[in-house]
């Protein structure tokens, strides 16, 4: 039987802004974050420990950014630190606002496709429940994009929250967070 007086672990998957970039969460994830706050950790501060995963997806070709075709392995080097750098600012938005709200927390940065990572980590870390922001897209969107979310839903080995962000925060193409 588990121990009643432990703090309850919530793992959150996040990721950065398509709008904004990064260091930015995205308004998805930003608003799972708030609801998760406001709904779940309320006053109870101590009650909660919250894991917060950021699964950075590799480039196809690994030259997002550089001009040449003509790369050394130090220029991979440099890209795989900027990546690592990048990933870390973008947890430390959600470890910022634990620490301000004396909430234990972790967090970690993972490489790869976001659904399959995010349900070997819950596998891997067994928290009591995942929380995952959604874009709420519509089935034609989903078919092409993949829903993150909805492989959580059926595939990670603990309950599953989705959160849709509000209506009031959808860009204007949906496929933007």
């Amino acid at each position: 039987m588990a121990d009643s007086s432990a703090p309850t672990r919530v793992m959150m998957a996040v990721n950065e802004s398509s709008l904004k970039g990064y260091p930015h969460p995205s308004i998805s994830c930003r608003s799972a974050f708030d609801w998760m706050l406001s709904k779940l950790v309320r006053s109870n501060t101590d009650g909660f420990h919250l894991l917060f995963l950021h699964v950075q997806v590799p480039d196809e070709d690994g030259f997002d950014d550089v001009d040449s075709i003509y790369a050394s392995p130090t220029d991979f080097q440099s890209m795989k630190q900027r990546d690592k750098i990048r990933g870390i600012h973008l947890l430390e938005y959600f470890v910022n606002e634990c620490h301000r709200l004396g909430i234990k927390c972790e967090a970690w940065t993972k490489q790869g496709d976001p659904k399959e990572v995010i349900c070997h980590e819950v596998k891997r870390v067994q928290p009591d429940l995942l929380v995952v922001g959604s874009r709420g897209l519509g089935p034609f969107q989903r078919v092409f994009l993949g829903a993150v979310s909805e492989y959580c839903v059926k595939h990670a080995e603990c309950p599953v929250i989705t959160i849709k962000r509000k209506a009031n925060e959808t860009p204007q193409d949906p496929i933007d967070d």
